[in-house]
């Protein structure tokens, strides 16, 4: 495996492709086709470590650019200025920027934590024993705060769930809250999520993880509904979505963001919400994906990390020193009576070869002898 501009350049490209695959595999949701929101998943784990390893594999197959890359290569080599000898390209100052953001992201992050830590230090944590579907007694941690819009897991080892103080929840409904939040849990969401986050520190100036966020963030949802509509009956499909459309009455009332990150309840996007209700009153979990559109994404996502893109360029000085050798007429040998050949290019001699099998492309040229050419220049 190899780092370099084209490596990133190709895993950009690819996690592109996996984007856009997956904006139209959630298009593919809203209508009758089943694909399981754990595929989904999984096509989304691709994009991850495609952006945690933009490398090149030793499997892959190198198209080359002699046009856009060299260019792009040449003007990331431009010279901006020089500090004590140290010459500056615009390559290095977009390095320095990036690096300078990640700097400025990562400490905007571990702040904002250290003052969640303290407000959930600062909040009195009550502590509920209850039951679940598997009828295993769970004690529950709950911070009634004003602060969130839905309710909301936080915490890897020991989580808490948020709830707004400004909805009271019937016991029915809070089963059904701790359910949805406890399955994010064991999914472990919390954890994927705070790698998402991570990952937008170090990639804070590429718009397609944001976009990506907001599609894993829609699957991520639909992946818990279908793991608890295997355990549901139809009436308690209906009281869930009754739960859903609680919650999303309060968010539209309030205005206000969600200040943590974590895998919430209900999220602020409508289109999500809608998809939601929908899958969860089919009643039916969803649990293989079509076929087709399986094998078709698998193809396609996998195919997409085979190929680079690498600049193809020569440099100035050999330009200057070779010479290029294609199939015209005016490029030709002339075999000689002692059995080398005389190279000809543009009508001009250039060299005496004597070994004309080591001689590369020599099957792109005409042989011809002395007398064959009367008009010709011959050594």
């Amino acid at each position: 495996m190899s780092l370099s501009y084209a490596s990133i350049l190709a895993a950009f490209i690819q996690c592109f492709i996996i984007l856009m695959l997956m904006q139209l595999l959630l298009k593919f949701e809203s209508q009758k086709i089943y694909i399981s929101p754990q595929f989904l998943y999984g096509i989304g784990l691709l994009f991850f470590i495609r952006l945690i390893l933009p490398v090149e594999f030793g499997f892959s197959l190198t198209i080359p650019s002699t046009n856009v890359l060299p260019k792009i290569k040449e003007l990331l080599k431009f010279h901006l200025f020089s500090i004590n000898q140290w010459n500056v390209t615009l390559g290095n100052l977009l390095i320095i920027i990036c690096l300078l953001g990640v700097g400025y992201k990562l400490v905007t992050f571990l702040y904002k934590n250290i003052l969640l830590l303290r407000y959930i230090r600062s909040q009195k944590i009550s502590k509920q024993t209850m039951t679940l579907l598997n009828n295993k007694q769970t004690e529950i941690s709950f911070i009634q705060s004003q602060q969130v819009t839905s309710p909301a897991i936080y915490g890897i080892k020991n989580p808490v769930i948020f709830l707004p103080s400004d909805l009271s929840f019937s016991e029915k409904e809070l089963k059904y809250i701790v359910l949805h939040e406890m399955t994010h849990y064991r999914k472990k969401d919390a954890l994927v999520t705070l790698a998402f986050e991570l990952l937008t520190i170090f990639y804070w100036w590429n718009p397609l993880l944001f976009v990506f966020k907001k599609q894993m963030n829609k699957v991520m949802e639909l992946r818990v509904d279908n793991e608890l509509l295997k355990q549901f009956n139809s009436r308690q499909c209906i009281e869930y979505v009754e739960c859903l459309l609680k919650v999303k009455k309060e968010q539209q009332n309030k205005k206000r963001n969600q200040f943590l990150i974590a895998p919430t309840f209900l999220n602020k996007s409508r289109s999500t919400f809608e998809l939601r209700v929908k899958k969860i009153l089919n009643f039916k979990p969803i649990k293989a994906t079509n076929k087709i559109i399986f094998l078709f994404t698998l193809l396609l996502s996998f195919s997409s990390l085979i190929f680079i893109i690498e600049p193809s360029s020569v440099d100035p000085q050999t330009k200057a020193t070779t010479f290029e050798i294609d199939k015209k007429d005016k490029n030709f040998l002339i075999k000689q009576s002692d059995g080398t050949f005389s190279l000809y290019i543009d009508n001009q001699f250039k060299a005496n070869i004597d070994d004309i099998d080591a001689f590369p492309d020599a099957d792109k040229l005409t042989i011809y002898t002395p007398d064959q050419i009367p008009s010709r220049k011959t050594n």
